[in-house]
């Protein structure tokens, strides 16, 4: 399957699964902290798949790949916090496993934010 295009989550634990991970992507990897973050898929090639974290390229076996709907926003995007009339970066995407659903968080006003936002708590600033 060519998973090119396509946004993903790659479950994967440092120690057990380290060989599904390019040898000199690891240590950037894990220090991702890659459970629930989402990826897009950029590229395969020669077994393994590509996937990008903003600027951030990782090559992995792609066995422990799900493919997830594409999020609404992207790392980096500029949104407005509907409930506050607040504005902050996303600086985090990840999926919740049991709604199905993508959440983000935010850095505001420089600090990372301690509560998730989820597609309709926010919008995009235009």
């Amino acid at each position: 399957m060519d998973y090119t295009g396509t946004w993903g989550v790659y479950q994967c634990f440092q120690g057990t699964d380290d060989d599904m991970i390019a040898a000199e992507d690891r240590e950037e990897f894990f220090a991702l902290k890659p459970n629930g973050k989402v990826f897009q898929c950029v590229s395969m090639s020669d077994g393994m798949i590509k996937l990008k974290y903003g600027k951030k390229e990782f090559r992995v076996i792609p066995k422990l790949y799900k493919v997830v709907n594409e999020p609404q926003y992207k790392l980096g995007d500029i949104v407005e916090i509907i409930e506050k009339s607040s504005i902050g970066q996303i600086i985090d995407v990840e999926w919740h496993i049991k709604d199905n659903t993508p959440f983000y968080f935010l850095k505001i006003e420089g600090k990372r934010s301690g509560k998730r936002y989820k597609d309709y708590e926010v919008k995009e600033v235009r």
